[in-house]
């Protein structure tokens, strides 16, 4: 009977290549002082300024309905990100003039 260890297979060229990658040679990013991020909050967007802007706001039940009607308009509008502001269960947008009713309704459905 013949010992299947005493053949190996033969390392390919990708296999090769991606042995020392990601995850196991990097090291973990995440520390005490600095987080997980590779930028600073805030500096992953550029502001934007939105031209003629309206300032929209709403009160939710909570922070959680606030965040996730955030994220619904960023898709279903599309807001820019540096336009909007979460505080709490407050979500206030700084939206195109012209486009300020049909997004005021969008956020009262929410």
């Amino acid at each position: 009977m013949q010992n299947h260890s005493d053949h190996q297979k033969p390392v390919s060229d990708q296999d090769r290549a991606v042995m020392d990658t990601f995850p196991a040679s990097d090291p973990v990013s995440d520390t005490g002082t600095k987080g997980p991020r590779a930028v600073p909050a805030g500096e992953d967007h550029p502001s934007k300024q939105v031209p003629d802007a309206v300032s929209l706001s709403r009160h939710f039940k909570d922070h959680e309905a606030a965040k996730l009607a955030l994220e619904s308009l960023v898709r279903s509008v599309p807001l820019d990100r540096s336009a909007t502001e979460l505080s709490g269960a407050e979500l206030r947008l700084s939206v195109p003039r012209d486009d300020a009713k049909r997004i005021e309704a969008m956020l009262q459905k929410a």
